[in-house]
């Protein structure tokens, strides 16, 4: 059985080698800088122009500073790994060596993408929840690409930005004065209703 490890290089090299193209390198160049936090940040700020969705703004800028510091970056100093771009066979686009695991830049795409779909609710169509789902996935692997992460650093840090968006979400749902509270609210009861007519 193929281990943990003979897979992350197996993914790395197809991705980062196999993949290998000028074009792909322009491409995931642009992924990988739509990944950065402080970039998430600002154009979050263009939910301020659109109509009944300027609450966007705060709780997705909260949603990527949760997934960016106190989670993936605190990980990454309990959980010391060195990264791909070490191994000799690489060719890194990025001067990174060390604190691998997991992926902020995964970690803040996912927590953006989910929250975005919270907050949407019901209004977001099947479409539109996979395309933001899809940009964030597209981060995640021009972190391999570039051979600044392994694939389980990227895996990681999906489940970090989902779980940090969940758990931003559930604590406003329990707080009013909280931007995301309303739209919750309106949310879990949706689904209340679907349950009992089930």
């Amino acid at each position: 059985m193929i281990s943990v490890w003979e897979m992350d290089l197996a993914i790395l090299r197809t991705i980062h080698i196999g993949w290998h193209s000028a074009v792909l390198d322009a491409f995931f160049t642009v992924f990988s800088f739509l990944g950065l936090g402080g970039v998430q940040g600002v154009l979050s700020f263009g939910f301020l122009r659109v109509p009944k969705m300027q609450h966007f703004t705060t709780v997705c800028v909260y949603a990527i500073v949760i997934s960016g510091l106190p989670v993936a970056q605190l990980m990454k100093k309990l959980i010391p790994r060195d990264r791909p771009s070490n191994l000799a066979w690489t060719t890194p686009q990025e001067e990174w060596l060390a604190n691998s695991f997991p992926s902020g830049h995964t970690s803040t795409s996912f927590a953006l993408a989910t929250m975005i779909c919270i907050l949407r609710g019901k209004d977001a169509s099947w479409l539109e929840r996979i395309g933001w789902f899809s940009l964030a996935i597209l981060v995640g692997i021009s972190r391999i690409y570039r051979a600044v992460h392994w694939p389980t650093d990227v895996l990681a840090g999906a489940f970090a930005g989902i779980f940090s968006a969940c758990l931003l979400a559930l604590i406003g749902m329990h707080r009013p004065e909280h931007p995301i509270h309303g739209t919750l609210t309106r949310w879990f009861q949706n689904l209340n209703q679907k349950s009992r007519r089930i």
